[in-house]
């Protein structure tokens, strides 16, 4: 596939930048921000305009803090002109140069992709499995410290082969070299590039193993195959190939039998939401953080009402055993 060229001028057009101002104007939540960016629409637009039309872009330093749910994980923020041209780079360089070399199972980060066409592969392959097999195997994998554990240098030979704009691939450097180590979660940009660095991987499993059943949700991914040793031995290779883009699986990586139950992308293998049971846990982990000040009573609360549903629900269902 030929490298993209001509992608710099598509994040100068003033279209493009006031539909990128639109996006981060809609997704943000802050009402005091909200305030400032609608008082000052036209300063942003034509701040950005000048900077790239000169080429004179300089990624601003990050605001970064730490969830703890469902895992601890360091975030990043940026100011409202850095995600303006954040979201450009996305859209107008990364995506045209990326998107057409990703194969459908890697389902995050995409238009029409997400947590939910990677349950519908799940099952899909899951009923296709027990039509042809019946007794069948999942290899679950799942990457350590992904996004911490990019390498900058590794990233950006992928992206050269990709795009030939060399003031496009300028700017998408810079942004890859602002972060520390590896890519931070929360920008658009990071999001595209970390599903991106594993589409090697994608095409060896696919190509190479001949594995007809995959699906891949970031560093999280399934391989059904009926043989166990064949799975065993692709598990083998693909952690020496992970070696090679200076990563590597953790233990959560497993072989389960097709009656086994564990969980992808937080759902369980019939993609159901977690019992009732783990659900409380949770919420008592919630009440841990907020107590020791790692937590705001706000996330708290924002965690109630998400499980609200499924806590009158099991409410309801106790009531009426009560009442027979």
């Amino acid at each position: 596939m030929k490298r993209k060229g001509n992608l710099y001028k598509n994040i100068c057009k003033f279209d493009n930048i006031l539909s990128a101002y639109n996006e981060v104007y809609k997704n943000t939540r802050n009402k005091r921000r909200v305030a400032n960016l609608k008082e000052y629409k036209s300063i942003y637009i034509s701040r950005v305009y000048n900077i790239l039309i000169h080429k004179a872009y300089v990624v601003g330093p990050y605001n970064k803090f730490i969830i703890h749910e469902p895992k601890e994980r360091l975030i990043v923020s940026q100011n409202v002109q850095d995600k303006i041209i954040n979201h450009l780079v996305a859209r107008f360089i990364l995506y045209p140069a990326i998107l057409p070399c990703l194969l459908d199972v890697n389902v995050a980060s995409r238009k029409n992709m997400g947590t939910s066409k990677g349950l519908y592969y799940e099952q899909k392959f899951k009923k296709e499995c027990n039509l042809k097999y019946h007794t069948y195997y999942i290899l679950k994998c799942d990457v350590s410290k992904f996004f911490a554990s990019i390498d900058h240098e590794l990233l950006k030979q992928k992206v050269l082969r990709r795009i030939k704009d060399k003031d496009a691939l300028k700017i998408v450097f810079d942004i890859i070299d602002s972060n520390d180590e590896g890519l931070s979660i929360g920008s658009m940009t990071s999001q595209i590039l970390a599903i991106f660095y594993l589409n090697d991987m994608d095409h060896f499993i696919k190509e190479t193993l001949k594995i007809k059943y995959y699906v891949r949700y970031q560093d999280d991914f399934l391989l059904f195959h009926p043989s166990k040793q064949y799975l065993k031995y692709c598990l083998q290779q693909i952690s020496d190939f992970l070696a090679g883009e200076k990563l590597h699986l953790n233990n959560k990586t497993r072989i389960y039998k097709n009656t086994n139950n564990f969980l992808f992308l937080g759902r369980n293998f019939n993609g159901k939401y977690a019992r009732y049971r783990n659900v409380k846990r949770k919420l008592k982990k919630r009440l841990y953080l907020y107590n020791k000040g790692f937590i705001s009573l706000n996330s708290v609360t924002s965690s109630l009402i998400c499980y609200q549903g499924l806590c009158n629900r099991k409410i309801t269902l106790k009531s009426a055993d009560t009442k027979n």
